[in-house]
């Protein structure tokens, strides 16, 4: 990924935005070209809603802030993980793919965003692509009592679905949740194509439906209107449009 939602203002949900040191507890590849990178908190845990963002920076203040969104739901011990795409001379996914190991001093802002669930037991569909995978994972993770939630995650090859085998165990465990992988470019079982060509056979109508989407902009774009060719009211998508490395964050509308 590199940053997410960046340009976004702050959510009026957020009480306060402060810099909160954190220290980095693991850093590990997920795919070929993401990595996963694990924070802990300091101080006192950060308060946010599974969905939205930080921004993150160097404790010396030598790597700009950039935008990520936390990709699990809040947790006991306060930790927070952040899925971060390598992009060649991009300042802060170089500095995370190359420069961070444990117990390196970070500093996290935030909250930010209104990538959030509001409730009901309506199904839900989450569309994902790449790292956009992020917010939508800690929305899976304290999903709420919904009838059917289904994610379809975009990947250009095997090697690149994240967290595979978790989301098959959970689709073995519990009833109600449905995993579909689909590929754009390498060999595998079927599904292969872009979630937008494939919507229309994996779910058919979605006018009871709430949708989520987090990717790239051309990919959140496209599923969106594809939502609503299905019959999803505009009013109940949800979108967070990912960039690969934006101009510095300074708090205003990109």
């Amino acid at each position: 990924m590199t940053a997410a939602a960046a340009g976004h203002v702050a959510d009026p949900w957020t009480p306060s935005v402060l810099q909160e040191p954190h220290r980095v507890a693991n850093v590990r590849a997920v795919t070929p070209a993401i990595a996963e990178l694990w924070l802990e908190p300091l101080g006192e845990p950060l308060e946010y809603r599974p969905g939205q963002y930080v921004l993150l920076e160097d404790a010396e203040g030598a790597i700009a802030p950039r935008s990520f969104s936390v990709a699990n739901a809040r947790r006991a011990d306060g930790r927070l993980s952040l899925l971060v795409t390598r992009m060649p001379g991009g300042q802060a996914s170089e500095w995370v793919h190359g420069g961070l190991s444990a117990g390196d001093p970070v500093l996290v802002s935030g909250p930010y965003g209104t990538f959030v669930d509001d409730g009901g037991s309506a199904p839900a569909w989450y569309l994902a692509g790449g790292s956009g995978l992020a917010p939508v994972r800690a929305l899976l993770e304290a999903a709420p009592p919904r009838r059917a939630l289904t994610l379809v995650f975009s990947a250009r090859t095997e090697a690149d679905v994240i967290d595979a085998g978790a989301w098959a165990a959970r689709q073995a465990r519990e009833p109600r949740f449905r995993f579909v992988r689909t590929l754009t470019r390498g060999a595998g079982p079927p599904p292969h194509g872009r979630i937008p060509a494939l919507l229309a056979d994996l779910a058919g109508d979605l006018r009871d439906a709430d949708v989520f989407i987090a990717g790239a902009s051309g990919f959140v774009t496209a599923c969106a209107a594809a939502a609503q060719g299905l019959g999803a009211a505009r009013a109940r998508i949800r979108t967070e449009v990912f960039y690969g490395e934006p101009e510095p964050w300074t708090g205003k509308p990109a």
